[in-house]
């Protein structure tokens, strides 16, 4: 690039300041020194010289040096400090010296510029001109450093490719120089000595740019003088820094291992609460179980009292039937006394009666006491449905002691039962419901069906049971059996009566039942199944009656 404007004002920018460059290749000095002492006056060509800092720094040292250059605009800066150079090619100028002339051949940042043959000429050629342990020093950007290598490199429109240090070492030994020595000289000092190596360290810590030193063959003692610089390490490899790095990774690691250990240490406690977890959600399960048995309980014993009140209300209409029923018999009675006092007055005035009266009168006294023991029964029956009664009424008083809490209870249910018929299943299930309700409605029909053909038959066979009738009540004891048996089913016996009056078997008597013949028990026997007030009142009629039958007689 032969621009006088652009290269010198991009190597102001990205090369550095002329002093920071030029305090940078101070390192070679221990390289170059031993020269002086063997060679008067010490010849140094620069090759690509630029502005000149090499040069300067041989000047001052009592080199002869000597610079070239393509650049005009570069070469300003040398002709502005007075330094020797020339525009030109380097290694036509290079061919053009005499063999072993000089002893620095050195070449700053010009191996990247040129062709890999172009490089290899230059090798040769740097061979020939140098004196015996002369030094041929090359500098080029070190693509270890990967920042360099992969950006930094390319940023320099005239680079070609980076030259890896193993292939630059390569050449000059390929060519015949005694030694080889690479030079990694500008990372940072306290790279070498820190622990805390990180992963940018890695990629850009190795050192920019690096330099190949190779010595060209001599007498031992003249190498000898070299080998201090020689066998001195400098700068830091790529693989140290990533080893280190490696190193401290693993540390983490190792460290990072042992907090998974304690993390599945923790894990393990949190495994164990995790486990009480499901366990104390295993006891919310069985508790919902619990309650929803609660709720069903909870149901039948809400059923269990409607049908108590059920029963305690049949049981209220039951004693107040039976109340009906005592006052029935109580006035039946009444009226049964008082027919027994008018006949009794009738028997006074009239002793003439018939035997036939008397014993009606005895029928009136044995159905009047009849309707005593109807009563003594009613009355025990309406003091049993009471004390049945008092008894669901304690059992409704137990019952609703919580009835505030089994009403809250109820609402629920109700609500819950409410739900349920406005479900889908309830819906579904409508028509089963129906089937089986049919059977229940169906006996009360089955059972009036059965009754009306009986009823029916009754009332077509009037004659055939009246002619029978007729025959019964000419025998007493048969008559007497079998009304005692008809009682037992009123609607029966009043309808047998209806037929008995319609037909003439029992004319002008609308309720009579033939007594039962004296003479088929004794009269204690007779009397066994009466109260004693009965008995006593049985007695006295029938003291009564024999005591007018012999006033009479």
């Amino acid at each position: 690039m032969t621009s006088t404007g652009f290269y010198r004002a991009f190597e102001e920018r990205h090369r550095g300041p002329r002093d920071l460059i030029k305090q940078r290749l101070v390192a070679y000095l221990p390289f170059i020194s031993p020269l002086l002492q063997l060679y008067e006056p010490a010849a140094a060509l620069d090759l690509g010289c630029g502005r000149g800092e090499w040069l300067e720094l041989l000047q001052e040292k009592e080199f002869l040096p000597h610079g070239v250059d393509l650049d005009e605009g570069m070469l300003e800066a040398c002709k502005a400090r007075g330094l020797p150079a020339t525009q030109g090619d380097a290694i036509a100028y290079l061919k053009s010296l005499a063999d072993a002339t000089q002893c620095i051949v050195s070449g700053f940042h010009i191996v990247e510029h040129i062709p890999f043959d172009d490089l290899e000429t230059l090798v040769i050629e740097a061979l020939r001109v140098l004196k015996p342990g002369g030094l041929f020093i090359l500098e080029t950007p070190n693509p270890e450093n990967i920042v360099v290598g992969t950006s930094n490199f390319y940023l320099d429109p005239t680079h070609l490719r980076p030259i890896p240090p193993l292939l630059l070492a390569f050449l000059p030994e390929q060519y015949g120089y005694e030694r080889v020595k690479i030079l990694r000289l500008q990372e940072s000092p306290d790279l070498a000595t820190r622990n805390d190596i990180g992963l940018i360290d890695v990629l850009g810590g190795v050192s920019p740019d690096y330099a190949v030193v190779a010595q060209k063959a001599a007498e031992p003692e003249t190498l000898e003088l070299f080998n201090a610089a020689f066998d001195t390490r400098y700068g830091i490899e790529l693989y140290d820094l990533a080893s280190r790095y490696d190193e401290k990774v693993s540390q983490r690691m190792a460290a990072l291992d042992q907090r998974m250990v304690n993390a599945e240490l923790q894990t393990g406690g949190m495994t164990d609460a995790l486990a009480r977890i499901i366990a104390l959600q295993e006891r919310l399960i069985k508790t919902t179980a619990q309650a929803a048995r609660s709720a069903a309980r909870l149901e039948q014993l809400h059923d269990q009292c409607r049908r108590t009140e059920q029963h305690a209300e049949a049981a209220e209409s039951r004693a107040t039937e039976a109340e009906s029923r005592a006052t029935e018999a109580e006035t039946r009675a009444t009226e049964a006394e008082s027919r027994a006092a008018e006949a009794e007055s009738r028997a006074a005035e009239a002793e003439l009666h018939t035997t036939e009266a008397e014993l009606r009168a005895s029928e009136a006294e044995l159905h009047t006491t009849e309707a005593e023991l109807r009563a003594s029964e009613a009355e025990s029956r309406a003091s049993e449905a009471e004390s049945r009664a008092q008894e669901q009424q304690q059992r409704i008083d137990e019952t609703g002691g919580n009835s505030h809490y089994w009403w809250q209870q109820a609402c629920a249910l109700e609500t819950e039962r409410n739900a349920l018929r406005q479900s889908w299943s309830w819906r579904i299930t409508a028509p089963v419901r129906f089937v089986g309700s049919v059977p229940i409605h169906a006996i009360p029909r089955l059972r009036n069906a059965i009754n009306h053909p009986a009823h029916l038959s009754i009332n077509v066979l009037q004659r055939p049971l009246a002619m029978m009738m007729r025959v019964v009540l000419r025998r007493p004891g048969l008559s007497c059996r079998l009304n005692q048996r008809l009682l037992r089913y009123p609607v029966l016996h009043q309808q047998l009566l209806g037929v008995a009056r319609s037909q003439g078997a029992m004319p002008g008597v609308s309720t009579y039942v033939p007594p039962c013949p004296p003479s088929t028990m004794s009269g204690t026997e007779a009397l066994d199944h009466l109260t004693p007030h009965a008995r006593q009142i049985y007695r006295d009629f029938k003291t009564a009656i024999e005591r007018r039958q012999k006033e009479s007689g």
